[in-house]
């Protein structure tokens, strides 16, 4: 079975669970099967390279998130999903198929997850940042600044490393989305951190895809700490009348962006999100069987 999600060049622990965990759970990746596996990720949506290259082969979609385009994504009876990852995703499809939660919970069935989840507790408050903000600013010394622990998304030191790193921690602020999403199945408060992912991801992305996890571990609401990366420039509205709304002139005040990032991370009285015990079991107990059946299916003769 070939794995398809998202790669990138110093990697990003949320994508590369994937190149991870479902060995672990399904078997080595064999590129040359004509099965592939869509897991963890953002990545239904028509223009996927990955998805356009497995366009011959049968797919199976394991707790996979829509990408919100503005257009209907096409399903034929090449398609076996298991399950999506939150009702938005569901919703998509018209709820034609049912969603559990992100496919990263499945990382609770590892025989080494125990272990990991009792990590001893190092750090008070880590700070994730989404993978594209890393360039944005240097959030070791940011961190090293505010007091608190800074988690690289790029996976130098490998997945486990990783995990056992917001594993350490007793709160996590995060950018990225499976930043939050380890921590709730660690079952560590988390609260969310927006800054470039409005313009590097595209506000209509990431909200959709935070409200889809969110929503499926039943959490509705929820007050993120957001910070304007780009701000109207002094000739705005100048630019704006003169070239008839076409062009527009928004900033970012580069030293203006990180006082304000040192402020807001620095409130003593932050509050922070978890999903409930219940729910979460739910989710584990409903993965738990998905990878049951499809492990059972993988080893019949026929798919």
């Amino acid at each position: 079975m070939e794995y398809l999600y998202y790669k990138t060049k110093k990697g990003n622990f949320g994508d590369d669970l994937n190149g991870w965990l479902w060995p672990k759970l399904f078997g080595e990746e064999d590129s040359s099967d004509d099965l592939a596996f869509l897991g963890i990720g953002t990545i239904l949506y028509e223009h996927n390279k990955h998805i356009i290259g497995a366009r011959n082969k049968r797919k199976v979609v394991f707790g996979t998130g829509v990408r919100p385009v503005y257009k209907q994504f096409p399903m034929d009876d090449q398609w076996d999903v298991r399950f999506l990852r939150g009702p938005l995703s569901s919703n998509h499809f018209n709820r034609k198929f049912d969603y559990i939660s992100d496919a990263a919970y499945a990382l609770q069935l590892l025989p080494e997850f125990q272990q990991i989840a009792q990590t001893s507790k190092q750090y008070e408050v880590s700070f994730i940042p989404y993978f594209k903000s890393e360039s944005y600013f240097d959030w070791k010394s940011i961190c090293k600044e505010l007091g608190i622990h800074y988690i690289t998304t790029h996976t130098d030191l490998g997945i486990e490393y990783t995990l056992r790193e917001i594993a350490a921690s007793k709160f996590v602020i995060s950018e990225a989305m499976h930043g939050a999403i380890l921590a709730d199945i660690f079952r560590i408060p988390w609260r969310r951190f927006i800054l470039t992912t409005p313009y590097t991801e595209g506000e209509r992305v990431a909200e959709f895809k935070w409200t889809d996890w969110m929503n499926s571990v039943e959490i509705f609401q929820h007050d993120p700490l957001y910070i304007p990366l780009y701000k109207k420039g002094r000739f705005h509205s100048m630019i704006k009348s003169l070239t008839g709304g076409n062009v527009a002139a928004d900033v970012m005040l580069k030293s203006k962006v990180k006082d304000q990032i040192l402020k807001t991370l620095s409130q003593q009285n932050i509050s922070y999100d978890l999903s409930s015990d219940q729910r979460v079991n739910q989710v584990f107990s409903q993965i738990d069987e998905e990878v049951a059946v499809l492990n059972q299916k993988l080893h019949k003769p026929v798919f």
